[in-house]
């Protein structure tokens, strides 16, 4: 097993779709695509996420807490997902400005049964930074009460800083859907997930260590983004619960 913890600061924007082609042309002379991708650093995330009974981490987020916490089941990738597949749990936290990630991989049955039941996991091959992000779960888990709230997938294009901005991400989210129904990642019902966003609008976040370069803000500037405040997470299930509402169905 193995852990992953870090502390950036995020900036958000939503884009369309002559942006983004702006932005990309601009880039291509200061950034490089995320190796972890294809040959423009784009592949595909699904994230299952968990939240109280009465959504509190989405009260979180809309009332503007400056400490809130979420927990999630992500993969990448096109892949079938079964009970054996390895998969990242993670506690995204914001503290004030500052967003801190703690991450745990797991196979997928493990992840579930941990962030829905709190389940104590008993293997050997677990470090004491894996178990100090479990017991965290464990904690948020029997607290809240979390359970699966959400299922949000996307397309990401994105693109890392040179040697001299080691700290610098930038990533480009597409086709961005969701779904409040069949809330596992075992199952393959995308068609009936349904956008929160317009296919032709794009979630742009700026990663950085400490600050943003100059040239990118003057790149951000010409290109007319403006910052917004904007979660996938809340934006996915408001959209779905409205349209589960409007269309009477019950899941």
């Amino acid at each position: 097993m193995r852990i992953k913890e870090y502390s950036r600061y995020e900036l958000k924007y939503l884009i369309a779709g002559a942006q983004y082609r702006q932005l990309i042309e601009a880039l291509s002379a200061h950034v490089q695509p995320d190796g972890m991708g294809d040959a423009h650093g784009r592949y595909t995330i699904t994230s299952l996420y968990y939240d109280s009974p009465d959504y509190n981490g989405y009260w979180d987020k809309m009332e503007g807490h400056r400490y809130r916490r979420k927990v999630r089941v992500r993969v990448y990738g096109d892949q079938v997902v079964k009970p054996q597949t390895t998969c990242f749990v993670e506690i995204k936290q914001r503290i004030n400005k500052t967003v801190q990630k703690k991450r745990v991989i797991l196979p997928y049955a493990s992840a579930a049964a941990l962030c829905g039941h709190g389940q104590e996991l008993r293997n050997g091959d677990l470090t004491a930074a894996d178990h100090d992000v479990i017991e965290e779960i464990q904690y948020l888990q029997n607290v809240l009460h979390l359970q699966p709230a959400c299922v949000v997938s996307y397309d990401r294009q994105a693109f890392e800083g040179s040697a001299y901005e080691p700290g610098l991400r930038i990533t480009f989210d597409s086709n961005l859907k969701g779904r409040v129904h069949d809330l596992t990642l075992l199952s393959q019902s995308y068609s009936r997930s349904n956008y929160f966003l317009p296919p032709d609008q794009y979630v742009l976040e700026i990663k950085v260590n400490y600050r943003v370069p100059y040239w990118l803000m003057e790149i951000i500037g010409q290109c007319g983004c403006t910052l917004r405040r904007i979660s996938k997470y809340c934006s996915a299930l408001e959209n779905s619960k409205i349209l589960l509402q409007r269309q009477q169905i019950v899941y």
